[in-house]
């Protein structure tokens, strides 16, 4: 709006002109002069292009109405981009992957896996057994886990078609579904040995229980599963085999009693006194009786078989045993694994022996190694009866029966000189040759018995 006065341009929401101060004209009704009352008005529900802003800006500038598109033209343009879009998105395949359609708490978890969340449960729990205030599986035990969680992580991410460029550097042998198999009965061994009451045995039933359950439903069960190949349960309820079953699990047990006590409270030497001359020593005397009520027990700490070394190892030899007894008869094995027993045997022998104590733990777990040891005994005596029942082989002439058959005479056309074991006999209209026709050469030599 230009003012009436000097004829400059000024804003028309102001009163004023900015250039001379008259006073401006009232501005017709309806129409403010602000920018917002120049757009025209456009429904909610369309958006706001930027063209469309441009343009309105530009007819504001220039001092005339601003007329929008039509809504054809709008849509037109809409339904363009949106075509461009599908055809950008169908000419490039394999960009982004299915759409995930399973549970919820699994869609942002690598490869959609549980075994993924329940081995990093794990994970956790193994960083806390560093700790001195929090239990753990051992060195063994953890190695075990770290490098089966490992492979499991990368046979999940295979599966998924993930991280193919870092799955793809391990062998295809360990990508068998035998690995995660095998894996599931480690965690539920080790899971087995963290029974108790505390925060790490919590988190190792849970991350145990997720793979377990994961890996049973897509390699374990089933008819085409590990079980169902390799392992029948029922050969372990039959004698003598259930006497090594019974034998394992008294074995196991044990190592949840009490195997040895260990004392903490400081020993007094027999030192000479700083403050005293050198021949007063410090004379070692047992405590006062009234002072039981105060100290019983303290100081000693009571040791269960799983606190022992080695006792991981020990009892995943004597749960591969179970194993190696309920493999299918019709399944492969080297021949080494008739003394795997006795091996077994030999191994919690001698570590029984090394922390045996007058205790009921050890005893008990002795008792248990003499019902596996019937089983070795038993596999090692059927060993030797086969060898020395081995048939010898029979002398082999390069012909098969098929060959030995087509060279054997027909019966029928054998004469009673080819019959087998039959003597050479004159025909009957032979004459028989007269004595004094006979030549020298011709009579039969005697043959007389050697000298000795």
């Amino acid at each position: 709006m230009r003012c009436p006065e000097c004829g400059e341009a000024s804003n028309s929401r102001l009163r004023y002109c900015e250039n001379c101060g008259a006073k401006m004209p009232e501005p017709p009704p309806g129409v403010t002069g602000s920018r917002p009352t120049l757009r025209a008005r456009r429904s909610m529900e369309e958006p706001s292009y930027a063209a469309d802003i441009i343009d309105e800006a530009e007819a504001h500038r220039q001092g005339v109405d601003y007329v929008p598109p039509a809504p054809a033209a709008k849509s037109k343009s809409k339904v363009i981009a949106t075509a461009t879009a599908d055809t950008a998105e169908d000419t490039d395949p394999g960009q982004t992957g299915p759409k995930y359609d399973g549970p919820r708490w699994l869609a942002s978890v690598p490869a959609h896996s549980q075994s993924v969340v329940g081995l990093a449960v794990l994970a956790f729990a193994l960083a806390l057994s560093i700790l001195p205030a929090f239990d753990g599986v051992g060195v063994v035990g953890t190695l075990l886990a770290l490098v089966g969680g490992v492979l499991l992580v990368a046979r999940e991410l295979r599966l998924a078609g993930e991280a193919s460029s870092v799955t793809k550097l391990l062998p295809a042998v360990l990508y068998r579904p035998e690995v995660p198999a095998a894996y599931a009965a480690l965690l539920t061994a080790l899971a087995v040995r963290m029974l108790g009451l505390g925060f790490t045995p919590v988190l190792w039933l849970l991350g145990a229980g997720l793979v377990v359950h994961d890996q049973y439903r897509k390699v374990i069960a089933g008819p085409e599963g590990v079980l169902a190949r390799y392992f029948d349960g029922r050969q372990l309820l039959v004698v003598p085999e259930v006497v090594a079953l019974g034998g394992v699990a008294l074995c196991v047990l044990t190592l949840f009693a009490p195997w040895a006590t260990v004392s903490t409270m400081p020993e007094v030497a027999n030192a000479p006194v700083p403050a005293g001359p050198p021949e007063l020593h410090v004379i070692p005397s047992q405590r006062a009786a009234d002072d039981v009520l105060y100290t019983a027990g303290a100081g000693i700490t009571t040791l269960s078989g799983w606190d022992l070394s080695g006792a991981v190892v020990v009892e995943l030899l004597l749960l591969s045993l179970l194993g190696l007894l309920a493999l299918r008869p019709e399944v492969s094995r080297p021949a080494w694994t008739r003394f795997a027993p006795a091996g077994v045997v030999g191994v919690g022998l001698l570590w029984a022996l090394l922390h045996i104590r007058i205790s009921p733990g050890p005893i008990i777990f002795v008792i248990g190694l003499g019902a596996v040891g019937v089983q070795a005994f038993r596999q090692l005596r059927e060993a030797q009866l086969q060898a020395y029942a081995a048939p010898v082989p029979a002398y082999d002439d390069g012909m098969d029966e098929t060959e030995r058959l087509d060279d054997e005479p027909d019966p029928d056309d054998m004469g009673p000189d080819d019959e087998p074991g039959a003597y050479a006999t004159r025909p009957d209209d032979e004459p028989e040759p007269d004595p004094d026709d006979m030549g020298p050469d011709d009579e039969m030599e005697d043959v007389k018995p050697r000298r000795r």
